[in-house]
């Protein structure tokens, strides 16, 4: 038998899970098709997508570079003068950095630094137009100006840090263990429930903590109930992350925006609530209605094949012992079953009062009118005075130092 027939024979003799495989990937009707002789597109679209992501990455940089440029050498003059053509070019800088940082994976230039690079940017063009050097008066406006700004960025980063603290010491301690040993108790190993139970404990634990945080925190008991599953976590995370986002929209404290006006005193805590709990609500659970129906259906489709697969082995007079397994293992391919971890009271413990100390917060502000990043820094600190105490160390069975 020469080569040829070898490759033929070896192309005819394969299992029924290979043709199923190829069956996927070759759905019928798609060969064959005039479509596929234009696969020598293929180089000219890569090299045009190339060609885009350099020309928005190269003209984004150099028009921060002729910005900076003009604001060094201070003319022309009226443009760091008339406030309509200084708020023109103010917009179209935060926009060209806004659309790299949303081309960002194509672009192929960290969010941060470009981000970093238009504010500076436009930081410098602003203190250009106070014209700083030519009298006091204009230098003690600019410093006032930057004085403004740096309280309210870092109003936000003292709240936002010691905020994931909170939680990072939480994780720490493992005190999320007792989430994830409630999620797999109520599922029973099954993977049907687990997508709405996830959304709505990330919906509303967003609302508690910041919306990334609460991701974080959501991805990681999706890797211990769904660790096995690849597929099964990529649909539930990406609805993990519209939950989170939806969840911090209706609370003070959920997302950066939220935070920025409340801390400026723009929105009220009940006012927030009352007004945008439902319309989040429908954001985050439209979507999640949509893929769960769609999982349900595509695993209806597979059992639906099985049976005819069975049914076709039975006319060819297979095993039933052999069918039998055989249905067992595709029922048990959609449960998971990791192991329940252990609960301790130091979990719990530490569970409880890193959630205790996060709604301190907003009822600081709203009783005492302490500001939220205080509030955020005390709860921080409670947490890790309870957390070094010898007492702690040894409910929690830790070393000692």
């Amino acid at each position: 038998m020469d080569q040829n027939q070898q490759v033929v024979a070896a192309e005819t003799v394969r299992t029924p899970t290979q043709q199923v495989a190829d069956a996927q990937v070759h759905p019928v009707g798609s060969l064959a098709s005039p479509s596929s002789a234009g696969v020598k597109c293929t180089p000219t679209l890569a090299q045009m997508a190339f060609a885009t992501r350099r020309a928005v990455k190269v003209g984004g940089v150099v028009f921060f570079v002729v910005v900076f440029a003009l604001a060094l050498i201070g003319t022309p003059r009226p443009l760091f003068d008339e406030i309509e053509t200084k708020a023109n070019l103010m917009s179209a800088l935060f926009l060209v950095g806004l659309v790299m940082v949303v081309l960002e994976d194509h672009v192929g230039v960290n969010k941060s630094a470009i981000m970093l690079m238009v504010s500076a940017t436009m930081w410098t063009f602003l203190a250009v137009g106070f014209h700083p050097h030519e009298s006091h008066e204009n230098h003690e406006a600019l410093k006032e100006k930057l004085e403004d700004g740096l309280k309210d960025v870092g109003a936000i980063i003292l709240f936002l840090l010691p905020a994931m603290g909170v939680v990072e010491s939480i994780d720490h301690f493992d005190g999320f263990d007792v989430v994830t040993r409630l999620i797999l108790q109520v599922t029973g190993g099954r993977t049907e429930p687990l997508m709405p139970i996830l959304c709505l404990i990330t919906f509303f634990l967003s609302a508690i903590i910041d919306n990334l945080t609460a991701t974080i925190v959501s991805l990681k008991l999706l890797r211990h109930v769904a660790g096995g599953d690849r597929h099964l976590r990529h649909a539930i995370g990406g609805l993990v992350v519209i939950a989170a986002n939806a969840g911090g929209a209706w609370s003070p404290v959920g997302d950066v925006t939220t935070t920025m006006l409340w801390l400026a005193d723009k929105i009220s805590v009940f006012q927030t609530i009352i007004w945008l709990f439902l319309p989040s609500m429908v954001a985050g659970i439209s979507p999640m209605v949509g893929i769960w129906w769609e999982l349900k259906r595509h695993e209806r489709q597979n059992e639906a094949a099985e049976r005819k697969r069975i049914e076709e082995d039975a006319v060819d007079g297979e095993n039933p012992s052999s069918r039998t397994t055989r249905t067992e293992a595709t029922e048990d391919s959609f449960k998971v079953s990791p192991a329940l971890p252990e609960i301790t009271r130091a979990k719990a413990l530490v569970l409880v009062l890193g959630i205790i100390c996060i709604f301190m917060v907003p009822v600081l502000k709203m009783v005492v009118g302490l500001p939220p990043y205080l509030g955020m820094l005390l709860a921080l600190g409670i947490l890790w005075f309870v957390t070094d105490t010898a007492a702690f160390h040894s409910l929690a069975h830790l070393p000692k130092d």
